[in-house]
């Protein structure tokens, strides 16, 4: 079999697993790797593909396969650590035939996967797929009616936390160097923002698109950088200079407390104008 992980971790453990099954493995640490690996496997019993991965991520990686395969597919499944239906119809859209949440016992994915290696491949898999699909669809729709106007309140908080904590940031920058290291910076937005999203930029997209979001309205940091400094997060997280920029941010959010609601915009600006 071939399996696609980008965690390296999560890949040998995986690997290791499923040799003690009885499979011969081959694996990958990105979707494009996962393609190579094809010309030297032409026909694999079963592929696992990881739904997030840099360069290339699953859901591409398996629209790629089934058209490299033409008449002898094999299963394809995806390692996903959601089990939402908006991301299982994804999969099934790309030509999947199961997913394995990440969280299921060990012993469960594996008597999946086991499962799979003695199905393979069957005639009737286009038909079931469609039938899956259709179902997911419905159950799809029923959840985004429910969660449109939650979803819309979330955002709409967002983005006036933003805004109040760009307002900080603009009319207390001066009060920085420019001097002050790159690392300091970004270490002080994170100590900043992680006062009011209690997440870690490392492991969490939705921390990263808010942090991403504050780089590109204040330009606190170069714009530029901020993709390498998410990347290399935890590298970066144990360097001085983020670690003060870190407790910098941390001791001014709790010095001044970023307001929740529009209302509290002028006090806001004036303890910007007195910091």
């Amino acid at each position: 079999m071939i399996i696609a992980e980008d965690n390296d971790k999560l890949r040998h453990l995986y690997s290791e697993m499923f040799q003690a099954a009885g499979f011969k493995v081959m694996h990958a640490s990105d979707g494009e790797k996962a393609i190579s690996l094809l010309h030297k496997i032409v026909n694999p019993q079963l592929i696992i593909l990881d739904v997030m991965m840099p360069r290339m991520d699953g859901i591409e990686t398996c629209a790629r396969i089934r058209k490299m395969q033409g008449l002898r597919p094999c299963p394809i499944l995806f390692l996903t650590a959601l089990d939402s239906p908006d991301t299982i119809l994804e999969c099934l859209n790309a030509g999947g035939d199961d997913y394995l949440v990440k969280s299921a016992p060990m012993a469960e994915i594996v008597e999946r996967v086991q499962y799979w290696a003695r199905k393979g491949s069957s005639d009737d898999g286009t038909e079931r797929r469609k039938k899956a699909i259709k179902e997911l669809k419905s159950l799809s729709a029923e959840d985004a009616s429910l969660n449109t106007a939650k979803a819309a309140d979330e955002i709409a908080g967002e983005n006036a936390t933003l805004d109040l904590i760009a307002t900080f940031i603009k009319a207390t920058n001066e009060a920085f160097s420019e001097k002050d290291e790159t690392f300091y910076r970004f270490g002080y937005l994170v100590g900043l923002l992680n006062s009011y999203v209690k997440h870690d930029p490392a492991r969490d997209g939705r921390f990263s698109r808010l942090l991403r979001n504050l780089v590109y309205r204040t330009d606190f940091v170069d714009r530029k950088e901020i993709d390498a400094l998410l990347d290399n997060y935890e590298r970066i997280v144990n360097q001085s200079q983020f670690k003060e920029g870190w407790k910098h941010g941390q001791n001014v959010a709790a010095d001044i407390g970023v307001p929740q609601t529009a209302q509290q915009q002028a006090a806001l600006n004036s303890r910007a104008a007195s910091s």
